[in-house]
């Protein structure tokens, strides 16, 4: 059993060990988790939504019409005792609902099984994002709502600590 619920696990421990009180500065790695979540979820939706709407906040679970339980919905507020905004609360819960879904073994969850790594390692970084007169905003960067104009033909980026760390790091 417990290797049935290994990413929802996972996940939940991410989620309960960020910091949300931490709230640093914009660093220049922040933009490449952003612009990586981007790309990553219009990748996704290009194989699953029939829509040309590219939200930059989606639910991947609800575009394959997966049908999560109530309680893993109800996990993120289990989780955060901090007065969390509403963009962040749905990223995370998106977060944990497809985590279960991975867990499901669903062929399309397991090839995009870390989609919503970058907007989670942001978090864990201490970026925060929110939305602002219909841009998704992170620092003093701003991205589109409809983010249709990341285009998936980006190269990914590495996303690795040590990789953002350096890139970081050189900035100062």
């Amino acid at each position: 059993m417990e290797k049935l619920n290994s990413n929802l696990e996972q996940a939940k421990e991410r989620i309960k060990s960020i910091n949300w009180e931490s709230n640093a500065m914009d660093k220049p790695s922040y933009a490449i988790l952003v612009t990586e979540f981007i790309r990553r979820g219009n990748i996704f939706m290009d194989f699953n939504s029939k829509e040309d709407n590219r939200r930059a906040v989606f639910n991947a679970a609800e575009i394959i019409n997966f049908d999560v339980p109530v309680h893993i919905k109800e996990e993120f507020n289990k989780l955060v005792n901090e007065d969390i905004d509403w963009v962040t609360e749905y990223l995370c819960t998106f977060y944990l609902e497809w985590s279960y879904v991975v867990d499901q073994h669903v062929p399309i969850a397991l090839q995009f099984h870390d989609l919503y790594d970058p907007i989670i390692k942001l978090f864990e970084r201490g970026g925060r994002i929110s939305y602002h007169h219909n841009e998704l905003v992170c620092g003093k960067h701003a991205w589109s709502r409809n983010s249709g104009a990341i285009t998936r033909e980006l190269s990914p980026r590495d996303i690795k600590d040590e990789v953002l760390d350096a890139l970081d790091n050189e900035k100062n």
